[in-house]
């Protein structure tokens, strides 16, 4: 996974299996953004992510939290249905809801 810089704007376009192994992945990348001394949004590009775990899921979530608690924004953007669907499985729909632009 890897952030892009773009106009000021961190972005990353999340994989297609956002799975266990993956979810270690995408913490690191996540804590990287975190740390940049940047006052830069992040978005999520959600729309080519076809199967995610629970563990995942959490990152994310525990993720914008940790943003938030810095002043700034994790949004996720064209969330697939799949992305959608496990979110709402786990009853965290409105949580997605607050995250998506």
């Amino acid at each position: 996974m890897e952030l892009r810089d773009i106009n000021g704007r961190l972005e990353l376009l999340l994989p297609e299996t956002l799975d266990l192994p993956a979810a270690s992945e995408l913490r690191d990348t996540l804590l990287d953004a975190l740390a940049r001394d940047t006052a830069a949004e992040l978005t999520l590009d959600a729309s080519g992510v076809g199967r995610i775990a629970t563990a995942s899921i959490q990152v994310i979530l525990s993720a914008a939290q940790a943003f938030s608690g810095a002043a700034r924004r994790l949004e996720v953007e064209k969330p697939s249905e799949a992305f959608g669907a496990a979110f709402r499985h786990l009853g965290l729909g409105a949580e997605l809801e607050k995250l998506t632009v």
